[in-house]
């Protein structure tokens, strides 16, 4: 589907991380031809580019800056694709303090990170046209609980659509303190559901 011959790669997150590391070893397969690096932060994105050119010897790396949280921005970073992509990597995430904050959609910052910005731009590109293979939404263990870093597995009590908005515009919290890793958790278990 890309205009260029061979694959076509869009991943979010792609600085640091999972994000960073899955745009190496896809680099390293002969059959990629251009991955794009969607990020929040110009900078840093600039930097990841330099360290996986080094990293891998190749030159198919092009930045879309694209802060997934923000619906603006994923919708101009969709405009800053050039064509189609063969497959998307759905990575970016947050987890945090910041991550509870409402966004200008009046959400959690934790859900438009982890699940709204990735519809929308999964959404974009169905509606163009634009995909051609395959969507990946990167999972975590979050969502099923890790006793080892103390993340409990998150839990429901009815899993109703109300039930779920809670936890999407943070009053599941309300009245206490917030827990960052079981809301990370459950933003995990609705982006799987």
């Amino acid at each position: 589907m890309s205009t260029l011959p061979g694959k076509t790669v869009l991943i979010t997150g792609a600085n640091a991380g999972i994000g960073k590391d899955v745009a190496r070893q896809l680099a390293l397969r002969p059959e990629i031809a251009r991955i794009y690096l969607a990020c929040r932060n110009r900078d840093r994105a600039v930097t990841a580019r330099a360290e996986l050119e080094t990293a891998t010897g190749r030159s198919i790396f092009d930045i879309v800056v694209m802060d997934v949280a923000d619906l603006g921005s994923v919708r101009a970073g969709l405009a800053a694709i050039d064509g189609s992509v063969d497959a998307l990597v759905m990575n970016a995430g947050v987890i945090g303090p910041q991550s509870m904050k409402l966004t200008a959609d009046g959400v959690t910052t934790v859900f438009a990170t982890n699940v709204l910005g990735h519809v929308v731009l999964l959404e974009g590109l169905l509606a163009e046209g634009r995909l051609g293979e395959v969507a990946v939404l990167v999972g975590s263990e979050a969502a099923r609980g890790v006793p080892k870093l103390r993340m409990k597995r998150p839990s429901f009590v009815t899993t109703s659509a109300n039930e779920l908005a809670t936890v999407i515009d943070g009053s599941y919290f309300a009245g206490r303190k917030a827990d960052f890793n079981l809301a990370f958790g459950q933003v995990k278990n609705i982006g799987a559901l």
